[in-house]
């Protein structure tokens, strides 16, 4: 009895040959320059107050009244490879600011830039942006600085 084994084939390349590819960009980065302010609302019957992120214009409704300190939306800037696109993402749903000292909250919401989420960079290698938003403050809110954290953030797509 004698027993056979197959045959091995010989090695084969590809053609064509695979390529390899690797594109490098910078990393991103972001900082905040200015941090979005309400400024200061007086509240009767309840309402909203909206920052609108291409002028800082504030607006007021329902028994909102502003009282004073100068409204801004949040600014930022970032660094970015050149001739790249970067999306900005914000909140797509409302944030909760708590009343230093309290447990009382406030929701901001609707956030807004002052343009289109996909920015191309061209030859720049910087970008800048701001962000505005609502702020509900319903009737018997109880006085006092309400601060909480907006998470805003880039990336490459």
């Amino acid at each position: 009895m004698s027993l056979s084994a197959a045959g091995q084939a010989a090695p084969k390349s590809a053609v064509p040959a695979a390529k390899g590819a690797a594109q490098i960009v910078r990393p991103l980065t972001l900082t905040r320059i200015a941090d979005m302010d309400f400024a200061m609302l007086g509240v009767t019957t309840g309402g909203t107050a909206t920052i609108n992120p291409v002028n800082g214009a504030m607006t007021v409704s329902g028994g909102l009244v502003q009282l004073g300190g100068v409204p801004s939306p949040a600014r930022y800037v970032g660094a970015a490879s050149k001739q790249t696109v970067v999306n900005i993402r914000v909140p797509n749903q409302p944030v909760l600011i708590t009343r230093v000292g309290g447990t009382q909250t406030l929701r901001v919401s609707a956030f807004t830039l002052d343009g289109q989420d996909k920015r191309a960079l061209a030859a720049a290698t910087s970008f800048s942006f701001a962000v505005g938003a609502t702020i509900t403050v319903p009737a018997g809110t109880v006085e006092g600085l309400y601060q909480g954290t907006i998470d805003v953030t880039v990336q490459y797509p």
